[in-house]
């Protein structure tokens, strides 16, 4: 009988991984996934050390030579990052590979050897690979105070533990395969310039693709540029930048349409011979800060173009769009007409997609902030009707049509999703990650994407005394995911956050220098909103949409299941529990007031009339009054209430449009443009402003949280953007 070590390792499996050391190709789900050379001998490396430590020397000498003249710390550390993005592991909180600080790497989950990569002639063993050592008490796992029951268990945790690991082991061989997947994908980059590109449209023949792209030293300036399939050569087609920006190839491929959010006199709908030249105006659009409703679309016959339109009140100078519909405006006379909502439910509607076959118009209508459904109607508006199962608590980012007009694909949750046009279940697309709007060719079998980075990060600024800083502010908490919502617990040992390590938005808390991160909820994928502790720092309260409504939720710290909490109204958010203890104040949505509830049940009390705009409340330090946005003019100015209703007014002297929190003697405020940011402290008495310190170089920073000492500034941050084009070929 032929040993382990005799016969030939041509293929280990992970995961939904597959490796092929005979072709040196990497496979996720049964797609090939590009990865250089350098990096998959790492990989290698790390599997067939079947979880024992790799170290930084070993890959010294495997990979680069002592005559090779390279930075090697610099080498190996890229390396291993493109190996964490080939695999979308984390650093932070890896599931595949872990890090052993200036000693080297580790494969931390079982693999499967087999013999050829067919994958028909199993090796007679699986490795399961026991996880390292415990590095970290869990903060709120008891320490020294541990009964001796208690000590029992955890005695016989490392045993348990491996059984769980070897029942895995056993799942993994046993588990089904992917179904519903294409025979054959080729996925390849399109494009991979510096900077960010999104909103791919193909060409009628599918050879072409136009799409949006600004460069790292001109953020959100945005131009349209034309690339060819198969070629490196990029042609520039419009040389206005935008702030937001998005195109349509027309039917017969002379023209490309688009919508450009850019200084008033620019901002509109036009379209530009595919082969570049002048502009043709042919709508003018209210401005709308968002990537959301940007987009066209060609009917079928390459008359009309459908778009979002907002409509603004005449009676408020600079006001903001109050609803946006589906607009079409004719290419040759400039005729424009409302399709009617396809729901009298929708706040927005947008995103409008004409099927390939002409008998549709499919569109995204937003119900609440986030939540929104995919209708199709017909393209007079008369009969319309859901699209049962197109849902998304995150909003849609963006919508296609399949090639036969039988599916429809949109991008959601950062995912990729396909359902039939009669609804149903959708079908997430396992070979689409970080999507951010979607595009399919009418011929040729093909399908774009842009793939796109924007994690957040968690900043902290010590303050030493309420007017200055003790020191630059530096990064605090991080992840390649994105981590945002800061609050810091009232006894100020821990800080509550939102994250998307796991894969999906959940809350998380850790200590109070970022150690110890602990995932509290388990949700899975709907839209989780920042954390609020309670003041004995047992409980957080935040809101979820699951169920299509805004709802709160509270967890204990401890443990335990995340519990609903009723608020008596339609839709619930933004919650911030009240120093007593005793209530928990948060917003509705349509119609919007700020309300607050009993903690212990009992009816909801509203504080403020209903009106639009009102959101985000928080308690002053007294715990007298409510401050709040509201929204007047098409700004968010500083409002306060009475904490027992009414008494409704603005902070005057306060600046509009800024990230603030309330604090014992006035208001810290965030204000400045991208990479220029400051702090500064509003006193309400004087309506003085003094600039506390320059923030760091983000590009957009929001979610300010004081610590209740008054001593630590904390804040969400936007290093920078990136989005590449992804072209996938095959796809039917």
């Amino acid at each position: 009988m032929a040993t382990y070590g005799s016969l030939r390792r041509a293929c280990a499996r992970f995961d939904r991984f597959q490796v092929d050391l005979s072709s040196s190709e990497l496979f996720r789900s049964g797609v090939r996934v590009p990865i250089q050379e350098q990096p998959l001998q790492i990989l290698r490396l790390l599997l067939e050390a079947e979880g024992k430590v790799v170290t930084r020397e070993q890959l010294r000498a495997a990979l680069w030579p002592e005559d090779t003249f390279v930075d090697f710390e610099h080498g190996v550390n890229t390396a291993v990052k493109k190996v964490r993005q080939a695999l979308e592991d984390s650093a932070e909180s890896p599931k595949f590979i872990e890090t052993l600080p200036k000693i080297g790497y580790r494969f931390i989950i079982p693999v499967e050897w087999v013999a050829d990569a067919s994958g028909k002639s199993p090796l007679p063993r699986v490795v399961p690979i026991a996880p390292p050592g415990p590095t970290a008490v869990p903060p709120f796992a008891p320490r020294e105070d541990v009964s001796p029951a208690a000590r029992w268990q955890w005695r016989i945790a490392p045993l348990a533990i491996g059984l769980v690991l070897l029942a895995a082991s056993a799942a993994y061989l046993l588990r089904p395969r992917p179904q519903g997947l294409p025979d054959k994908l080729t996925i390849v980059p399109f494009t991979t310039f510096p900077g960010f590109e999104i909103g791919p449209s193909f060409s009628p023949d599918g050879n072409q693709i136009v799409f949006a792209w600004f460069g790292y030293e001109k953020e959100f300036q945005f131009d349209l540029y034309v690339k060819q399939v198969g070629e490196e050569r990029v042609v520039q087609l419009t040389h206005h930048p935008a702030i937001f920006l998005g195109a349509a190839w027309s039917p017969d491929g002379r023209f490309i349409a688009f919508m450009r959010q850019a200084d008033p006199d620019a901002t509109g709908i036009y379209l530009i011979s595919a082969l570049g030249g002048s502009e043709r105006k042919l709508a003018d659009i209210t401005q709308f800060g968002d990537w959301a409703p940007i987009g066209v679309s060609w009917s079928v016959d390459g008359k009309w173009l459908a778009f979002a339109k907002g409509s603004s009140s005449p009676t408020k100078a600079n006001s903001s769009p109050e609803h946006l519909s589906v607009h079409l405006v004719n290419v040759e006379t400039t005729e424009e007409r409302t399709v009617p909502d396809p729901s009298p439910d929708c706040v927005h509607t947008w995103q409008a997609a004409f099927s390939p076959d002409g008998k549709y118009l499919a569109s995204a209508c937003v119900l609440t902030e986030g939540v929104a459904k995919i209708y199709v109607q017909t393209p007079d508006g008369k009969q319309s009707r859901e699209v049962v199962g197109a849902t998304s608590s995150e909003g849609f980012s963006g919508i296609a049509w399949a090639a036969d007009s039988h599916s429809l694909l949109y991008s959601s949750d950062q995912h990729l999703w396909r359902i039939p046009l009669t609804g149903g279940k959708p079908e997430k697309l396992l070979f689409a990650q970080d999507v951010e709007t979607v595009a399919v060719a009418r011929t040729g079998n093909k399908l774009a994407y842009a793939q796109v980075r924007h994690p957040s990060n968690i900043w902290r600024l010590e303050l030493d005394g309420q007017a200055k800083p003790a020191g630059p502010a530096t990064k605090l908490i991080s992840s390649s995911l994105g981590d945002a919502g800061p609050h810091t617990s009232p006894d100020g040992k821990y800080i509550a956050f939102q994250s998307w390590r796991s894969g999906s938005p959940e809350v998380w808390v850790c200590d109070r220098d970022a150690s110890n991160p602990v995932q509290l909820t388990f949700f899975g994928g709907s839209q989780v909103g920042a954390p609020s502790w309670s003041p004995d720092s047992r409980r957080i309260v935040f809101d979820l949409r699951a169920s299509g409504n805004a709802e709160l939720y509270t967890v204990n710290v401890g443990g335990g299941p995340p519990k609903r909490f009723p608020s008596g109204t339609a839709n619930a958010s933004s919650p911030f529990w009240s120093a007593d203890g005793r209530w928990i104040y948060f917003n509705s949505e349509r119609p919007d007031a700020i309300w607050k509830a009993p903690v212990e049940g009992g009816a909801a009390v509203r504080v403020t009339e209903e009106g639009k705009g009102q959101f985000a409340p928080q308690e002053a330090a007294d715990g007298t009054r409510v401050f709040y946005y509201k929204v007047e003019g098409g700004q968010g100015q500083a409002w306060s209430a009475s904490a027992n209703g009414g008494d409704e007014r603005p902070v005057p002297g306060m600046p509009a449009d800024v990230s603030w929190v309330p604090a014992q003697n006035g208001f810290y405020f965030i204000n400045g443009s991208p990479r220029h940011f400051s702090l500064n402290l509003f006193d309400p008495v004087t309506h003085h402003v003094h600039k506390i310190a320059d923030m760091p170089g983000l590009f957009a920073i929001w979610g300010a949280n004081l610590s209740p000492d008054g001593h630590t500034f904390l804040f969400s941050g936007i290093e920078h953007s990136e989005g590449d084009i992804v072209l996938v070929e095959g796809f039917r």
